[in-house]
């Protein structure tokens, strides 16, 4: 059994290659099948300070936790956050969101 690292570096590695990406005004999310359902956030550091990027995190998260309660399905999600995500509001966001994930087809499950 290898390190999980390097099992997930793979397969976010396929999903780079051959998944499936929306993208939206505030984020660009991508999706694809995988052995290690997650869903990670990506915030670049020109995004703002650590305690804005936290916040971003918590709020993306917690929209997440509220769109799909059951996880993502066997479903790999990276979720890029844009800079100019910092200044938008929770519903923005949470719409953003929940048009991704219907044009990714993870709200039917």
């Amino acid at each position: 059994m290898g390190r999980p690292n390097l099992r997930l570096r793979r397969e976010v590695r396929k999903l780079f290659s051959s998944g499936v990406i929306y993208h939206g005004r505030w984020m660009h999310v991508r999706s694809g099948e995988s052995l290690f359902p997650n869903v990670m956030i990506s915030i670049r550091k020109r995004f703002g300070g650590a305690v804005l990027r936290n916040k971003a995190r918590r709020r993306i998260r917690a929209i997440c936790r509220d769109i799909l309660p059951n996880g993502s399905h066997g479903q790999l999600l990276l979720i890029s956050i844009a800079d100019g995500a910092s200044r938008t509001c929770f519903n923005d966001l949470r719409n953003d969101l929940t048009s991704a994930f219907s044009h990714l087809g993870l709200l039917d499950q």
